[in-house]
């Protein structure tokens, strides 16, 4: 047996459209792993630029790389076209901009046989090209962790009370932030009438809800493997952007999954980019699912609301954005009997100043900021770089190392400026010549 045949097979699905100058640099970042068996299928929506020349040309120096295309049929049915062509071992998602830290696959394989788990998850890292950012990317690092098994069960009725499976760091979804076995995906696909595992309109979230229902414990990696790109080209960026592009993003978007409403406790009400409604909308669809063990506790319909509504105050959504998402909200809170409710809400409640990004480097509770316009950082390539070699140096700082480099350098100043003996006597030079 092979040192490659050894290892099981890795599989990078990268469903795409339109991001071929975001694309090069992806698929730059998996390349660069150096785990032999790996696959990566970038899976290609039917792109009006020349997403499938990049692709092509990357594949002719790595052929790891594989491009497939189902025509123009949408970003779910792209997504569950890609996951088609995955063979059995692990699968992870990237977005056409997002990017693997070096070494990325190969560490997850490691943390995967340490734990002996079939989930492995981490907090990812965030990386704004600089067309989002006024002219200056952004790159948002934190220093890593450890190594350690969550219970699903805590991960289900955590999303249950904050409805926010976004700004969950422990969320077990394998799109960016995740790797999992695929016979948990064969297990999930074996519950929906359709066979599909992609079951409600947006990828992402869903795949950490339902597969977090399959087992009752998975792994959680203190060290960032991934970073995810935020480009011009990003969904998420086209939901707040007033922008016409943007707009056109978004409509296209919804005409894709207008045939998918949310679930029947949701009003059925088409597609919204809320957060706290699409986690409830997974939570829901997955709980229905014939045979699913998950543990779904009861959603408080009017935390739901609530949580909905603070998220319009932001001062993240355009005007016309805001009054699609109170309607929604409005059917909920009438299929529920909450309608009263809602309006006095909606009464009360003040909304933010519109919000623009911080810009430049910076320090908060949770992650370091760095101006990317400073540090020479053009693309995902060059963030997955620095980052790898930064959370490297971040990893071995705490009180004892900074005690050691002060204790360090005054022992060596001391040395320096201490007097030993006098210069030998003349009679003792050696002269040459």
């Amino acid at each position: 047996m092979t040192k490659t045949e050894s290892k099981p097979l890795f599989t990078v699905i990268i469903p795409t459209k339109d991001r071929a100058d975001y694309l090069h640099h992806t698929l730059r970042t998996c390349s660069n792993q150096e785990y032999e068996n790996l696959e990566i299928i970038v899976s290609d929506d039917g792109s009006s630029d020349n997403t499938k020349a990049v692709a092509l040309e990357a594949a002719r120096k790595d052929p790891r790389i594989r491009y497939i295309t189902p025509g123009s049929v949408g970003m779910r049915d792209n997504f569950e076209f890609a996951l088609d062509h995955v063979k059995p071992g692990y699968v992870i998602a990237l977005g056409g901009d997002d990017g693997i830290l070096p070494y990325g696959i190969s560490q997850m394989w490691r943390a995967l046989q340490e734990t002996g788990m079939d989930i492995l998850t981490w907090r990812m890292l965030m990386f704004a090209y600089p067309a989002v950012r006024s002219g200056k990317g952004q790159l948002g690092l934190y220093r890593p962790g450890k190594l350690k098994i969550l219970r699903s069960s805590d991960y289900l009725a955590r999303q249950v009370e904050n409805l926010n499976y976004l700004h969950d760091f422990e969320s077990p979804m394998f799109y960016i932030k995740g790797v999992v076995a695929t016979k948990l995906v064969e297990s999930v696909r074996s519950r929906t009438t359709d066979g599909r595992f992609y079951v409600c309109p947006t990828p992402d979230g869903f795949s950490g809800v339902v597969l977090a229902g399959e087992v009752q414990q998975y792994a959680f990696s203190g060290v960032p493997l991934t970073i995810s790109g935020a480009s011009p080209t990003s969904q998420g960026m086209a939901y707040l952007s007033e922008g016409n592009e943007g707009k056109k993003l978004s409509e296209s978007f919804y005409r894709a999954v207008s045939d998918v409403p949310m679930h029947r406790d949701l009003a059925s009400q088409p597609y919204s980019p809320l957060i706290s409604l699409m986690t409830a909308d997974y939570l829901l669809t997955a709980k229905d699912l014939p045979g699913w063990p998950g543990d779904v506790p009861a959603i408080d319909y009017k935390n739901l609301l609530m949580k909905g509504l603070r998220e319009l105050t932001h001062g993240l959504y355009a005007e016309d954005r805001i009054n699609r998402e109170l309607t929604i909200l409005h059917k909920i809170a009438q299929y529920h009997g909450l309608e009263a409710f809602f309006r006095g809400k909606v009464k009360e409640t003040r909304r933010y100043q519109s919000r623009k990004p911080f810009i430049g480097n910076g320090i908060t509770p949770s992650q370091v900021l760095l101006d990317c316009d400073m540090f020479q950082i053009h693309n995902i390539f060059d963030a997955a770089y620095v980052s790898y070699f930064v959370c490297q140096l971040l990893s071995k700082i705490n009180f004892a190392a900074i005690k050691k480099l002060v204790a360090d350098s005054v022992k060596y100043k001391m040395q320096q400026l201490r007097k030993g003996n006098n210069f030998p006597p003349e009679s003792e030079w050696i002269l040459e010549g």
